[in-house]
């Protein structure tokens, strides 16, 4: 039961994206700032547990391309 709430998933939601924040605490890559032309993401506290967020008023520019959900190679960012 203890390892359950070890790797318990935390889901950010925005208006249509989806972030498990769980699974960017192990992220050393920062793919989805990089991949994202539209500059959607950004990656807070990357010295220390990195956590990807939408940026403010950013999400309506997104085409939907899921370039950042294949980038994300632990496939952390869902788009719906």
């Amino acid at each position: 039961m203890m390892s359950e709430a070890n790797n318990q998933i935390t889901v950010e939601s925005y208006q249509f994206h989806h972030i498990d924040t769980s699974k960017c605490r192990q992220c050393k890559e920062f793919s989805c700032e990089e991949a994202c032309f539209r500059g959607i993401y950004k990656v807070i506290n990357k010295d220390s547990t990195p956590k990807c967020t939408v940026v403010k008023d950013r999400e309506d520019r997104c085409v939907k391309c899921h370039i950042c959900t294949t980038a994300c190679k632990l496939k952390a960012l869902i788009i719906d």
